[in-house]
């Protein structure tokens, strides 16, 4: 899957679809660390990329879970399991990281790039496409 955020990703929600943009926006940053260094982001680097991630993942789900309480928004339970389910992947992972253990500097930049890309477009296409119409496009 692509790394970049493309329009039929649009939820209609500025707010979120801004987020989103930016999410990719990091994820690209991570993509050209490793492209520029043979495959491989160097532990300072792999470090400073997952915080900021880390961050701004929790913000962003904040906003958006917030924006599905006060719409009374069905949807939200699936969301809100589907976005605690990353978070506690990606704290793994920085834990791992963190801690040694996510295996030499290439193997663990090709875990996270496949993961990243893959469930960013997913979740998006498959779950947060369904806020679309649902929630006004002026909410946030």
């Amino acid at each position: 899957m692509s790394d970049t955020w493309q329009k039929a990703m649009k939820v209609g929600i500025e707010v979120v679809d801004d987020d989103h943009r930016q999410l990719f926006a990091l994820i690209q940053e991570f993509n050209a660390a490793a492209q520029a260094q043979g495959g491989a982001v160097d532990a300072g680097q792999m470090a400073a990329i997952l915080t900021r991630l880390d961050a701004y993942v929790k913000g962003h789900f904040a906003r958006e879970e917030l924006l599905q309480v006060e719409a009374g928004y069905d949807g939200y339970e699936e969301n809100k399991r589907q976005h605690d389910e990353l978070t506690h992947t990606l704290a793994v992972f920085i834990e791992k990281f963190q801690s040694g253990g996510a295996g030499e500097a290439k193997a663990a930049t090709e875990k996270m790039q496949a993961f990243l890309g893959v469930w960013l477009s997913q979740h998006i296409l498959k779950t947060d496409m369904k806020m679309r119409g649902r929630i006004l496009p002026w909410a946030g």
